[in-house]
């Protein structure tokens, strides 16, 4: 399904409300949770008690008379999108769909991504990316150390002395990096060496900017 702008106006309902007043009377929200622009539902329905992820990706505008879009599916679609809250996931009924499945997957996978950085992002250690950044100088590397000041609460990765500037880092942290590189895997770390992925995905190689560390 494509997208579908409207009027909607703004701070008079939830997203969940929203949503909910577009589904048939048989089916209901039971938890929901918006995510970066992305309206995560949980939905029973009333028929077989049976309880399906909804995805709806979301977007406002200036239009006024079409400010606000949205793009919707089912777990069934595999939606690329994988950070549906853990409470929409836990309430889910279990399902044979192998896209449904792998997608379910896919979002407990950045969960325990997320849950296993804490532990184990310590300033001065290192780790390594899930693939190689080329850098606009023409160097290239897939190893950083992971650095945080007084005044970071995140954090940064580091090279060669110079911050180094990557969106969205942590979904793409693979291992921590030993002594004598013994590696930690992260669960995405994990699913690389099961999957057996190529050393580098240009699709995913960036430019970055590197500013310089005091």
């Amino acid at each position: 399904m494509g997208w579908t702008f409207y009027r909607r106006e703004k701070n008079t309902e939830t997203n969940a409300e929203h949503f909910a007043a577009k589904l048939d009377a048989r089916y209901e929200v039971i938890t929901h949770g918006t995510v970066d622009g992305v309206f995560y539902a949980a939905i029973g329905d009333r028929t077989t008690q049976k309880v399906t992820a909804y995805v709806a990706l979301i977007r406002w505008g200036s239009d006024p008379l079409y400010n606000f879009g949205y793009k919707d599916m089912d777990e069934t679609v595999h939606p690329c999108y994988f950070r549906a809250p853990k409470a929409v996931l836990n309430a889910l009924t279990p399902t044979t769909h192998e896209d449904a499945l792998a997608w379910r997957a896919h979002c407990r996978r950045h969960h325990a991504q997320r849950d296993f950085l804490p532990k184990h992002l310590k300033p001065g250690i290192k780790i390594r990316l899930t693939h190689v950044v080329r850098f606009t100088d023409g160097t290239r590397s897939d190893t950083f150390t992971y650095a945080r000041t007084g005044q970071e609460t995140s954090g940064f990765l580091v090279m060669s002395g110079s911050r180094i500037r990557i969106s969205n880092w942590r979904d793409n942290v693979a291992a921590r990096v030993e002594a004598e590189d013994r590696e930690i895997l992260t669960p995405l770390g994990e699913m690389q060496v099961t999957n057996k992925p190529p050393a580098e995905n240009p699709a995913e190689t960036l430019l970055v900017e590197t500013a310089s560390v005091d």
